[in-house]
């Protein structure tokens, strides 16, 4: 044991713990297993390396300030929970934001990033070619409706629309036309998985970021010329009939189910709806202290339909821990925004920046940060803040 730490001591971080979070963005389209393992195992070495030691230092910062609520309130709110072992479960997650201070710890150059997006890249490229083998009947889903690796729509949704703000950053950042046909293959490789999937918000998201995206290919053009392509991505979207079923039957649904939508009813096929509506009557009820963390359960199991969270980022802070929860999920998200959007034309500045609106947005459909891939995801990009430059960061 002492020579293995003499041993990593002496190695700098970059060789092997920024090796490790490498592989876990790229293991991170494959479910969630693969990226915690890798995410574990760059802990094990951050940690018998000594490259903890620097923790005073980042966490002095004032962009790591907003993490720290969101690693206390699941503790404190165990102290009123209603369902102590879910309550458990939920507060345990919050070791995953130590991925913060790994990123921030790290050794990070320009090269460094262009790595890490390529292997994210790679592992999105990978699950996308075998999302086109078994649409197209070669081989059975991994998961019964799921293309791809088979993890839920919610977060392969995120990860292909993050990947494609960073293709359309490259593509406007290059002069090469051959890396630009290349990223335009990757493109439509990733805008393909995204349009066989079965995922509503995904959709959404995309036609939310679909301007920016469209502004990164068409950067020397007009605004008309921007509009056009930003339509025209939509409408190459609503050519796959996947998507449109989707709509169409959403549609059909929404007008059959209505009554029991506007009444806050359960209704069939938008159960999300109602647990909005009861969460919005719990926040009523408990606005300031919230009712605990993992308390959910109690107020509904009563009523009959047991729910476990709201799917929703801002209404599970706010109902599991009163104001401080909401300010404390606004805090970190804006201060991500404000921060990145400063260094935006940088590709570690346009990543987090794209990663804090498609976590933002995704966070309205789905509890993001009580996924472990999405948290994650989020930690680790979040402590990426640290490597802005440092007039962006102090004067943010």
């Amino acid at each position: 044991m002492k020579r293995l730490t003499e041993y990593l001591s002496s190695v700098r971080s970059h060789d092997l713990t920024g090796s490790c979070v490498l592989l876990t963005f790229f293991l991170f389209p494959t479910g969630t297993a693969p990226p915690v393992i890798s995410f574990s195992l760059a802990m094990v070495i951050w940690f018998f390396s000594g490259k903890f030691l620097a923790l005073k230092s980042i966490a002095g910062q004032p962009w790591f300030w907003p993490v720290l609520p969101l690693v206390i309130l699941p503790w404190a709110g165990l102290l009123y929970s209603q369902n102590m072992e879910l309550g458990l479960d939920y507060a345990e997650k919050s070791k995953y934001w130590l991925a913060v201070l790994l990123t921030a710890g790290m050794a990070f150059t320009d090269r460094r990033m262009e790595i890490l997006i390529a292997g994210l890249w790679a592992g999105l490229s990978i699950g996308a070619v075998l999302a086109a083998i078994q649409f197209f009947g070669i081989m059975p889903p991994v998961k019964d409706g799921h293309l791809g690796f088979g993890i839920v729509h919610t977060l392969i949704s995120m990860y292909l629309i993050i990947g494609l703000l960073m293709v359309s950053f490259y593509f406007r950042s290059t002069e090469s036309r051959t890396k630009r046909l290349a990223l335009l293959l990757l493109f439509g490789l990733f805008l393909f998985h995204l349009a066989v999937l079965r995922g509503r918000s995904g959709y959404l998201i995309f036609g939310l970021v679909s301007p920016l995206i469209a502004n990164n290919l068409m950067h020397r053009f007009s605004f008309k010329a921007k509009s056009v392509v930003c339509f025209s991505l939509l409408g190459i979207l609503l050519l796959s009939p996947v998507v449109r079923t989707v709509v169409q039957d959403s549609y059909v649904k929404l007008n059959q189910q209505k009554t029991e939508i506007l009444r806050g009813e359960r209704s069939e096929d938008f159960i999300r709806f109602y647990i909005t509506a009861e969460t919005l009557k719990l926040i009523k009820q408990h606005p300031i202290l919230g009712i605990g963390t993992g308390s959910l359960t109690e107020p509904t199991k009563a009523k009959g339909h047991l729910v476990t969270h709201p799917h929703n980022n801002i209404l599970y802070m706010w109902v599991s821990f009163g104001i401080a929860g909401l300010a404390a999920c606004l805090w970190l998200f804006w201060t991500m925004l404000k921060l990145s959007w400063k260094s935006r034309e940088s590709a570690v500045g346009f990543f987090l920046l794209s990663s804090c609106i498609v976590l933002f947005m995704g966070g309205i459909f789905d509890t993001s940060i009580l996924n472990t891939g999405t948290l994650l995801f989020l930690a680790l990009t979040y402590g990426l803040l640290h490597h802005l430059p440092k007039k962006d960061i102090t004067t943010g």
